[in-house]
């Protein structure tokens, strides 16, 4: 449904403007990904061996808010989304967010990056307790709910940093770089746990037949280093990124800067 709405509005979107694009492709790219991503976590196989496997549980989780959200956030889904429904329907969702209306101001606050991370690493560390985890386990409205948490709190996260809607940035690119750090420490810490217990944690997989000849505690410890290594590295990517992109836009300012001095000296 989502890829539908977003093929429509990009479409309109290019329709009275001939084959000049609003938004680059790469973004529509991006957005492609992301859903495919959902799919794969949500729908492909990984999701059944989530049940037996703690390991596939994990790659499912973080395939939910390391890739999936950042992904969907790249595409700039809004605009090309809203431009899909009608007019009317356009006019309406568009008063609600409005600059005085409740609406905005929610979703101004829950977007603001202190509370955003704070949302963020909340969800990862509860949904990782054991009480938690092993209640969200199985076909159940509680896996669902985990499953919803854990990509909104992403969406909310990622936001700030991929600011999809444009205008004015939350964060800076030199802010974005520490902003990223707190989710990575706890990340790290959680996997740290999980690959050094040496009992099971979760009760879940104790009550499971075991596959492949892999027992509790090693799937476990794969679980945690999953988490622990590639979890980590998908946040030193954008990390990286927002280094290469504060050094260029300093060099920006820097020639700009140069190019004034150079204007109000005469030269």
């Amino acid at each position: 449904m989502g890829g539908a709405l977003y093929a429509l509005g990009w479409w309109r979107l290019r329709r009275p403007s001939g084959e000049r694009q609003v938004l680059p492709a790469w973004r529509a790219w991006c957005f492609a990904v992301g859903l495919v991503t959902l799919w794969v976590a949500l729908l492909s196989p990984i999701d059944e061996f989530t049940e037996l496997l703690f390991s596939a549980h994990m790659v499912q989780h973080l395939l939910l808010v390391e890739v999936a959200a950042p992904l969907l956030l790249l595409g700039a889904p809004l605009l090309p989304m809203l431009w899909a429904l009608p007019r009317d329907l356009r006019v309406v969702l568009g008063s609600l967010f409005g600059p005085d209306v409740r609406t905005r101001q929610i979703f101004d606050l829950l977007t603001r990056p202190l509370v955003a991370e704070s949302l963020y690493v909340a969800a990862l560390s509860v949904w990782h307790l054991p009480v938690f985890y092993d209640e969200a386990q199985g076909r159940t409205a509680v896996h669902d709910m985990e499953h919803m948490v854990f990509l909104g709190t992403a969406l909310l996260f990622w936001w700030p940093i991929i600011h999809p809607a444009g205008g004015k940035r939350r964060l800076s690119y030199a802010a974005a770089i520490p902003y990223l750090l707190p989710p990575m420490l706890v990340g790290s810490l959680i996997g740290a746990l999980l690959t050094f217990a040496q009992h099971p944690l979760y009760s879940t997989y104790q009550q499971v037949p075991r596959m492949w000849g892999i027992t509790v505690v090693q799937d476990q410890q794969l679980a945690g280093l999953i988490m622990w290594v590639p979890g980590g590295m998908a946040y030193l990517i954008p990390i990286l990124l927002l280094v290469a992109l504060h050094v260029r836009q300093e060099d920006r300012l820097a020639d700009a800067r140069l190019g004034n001095g150079a204007e109000g000296s005469g030269v």
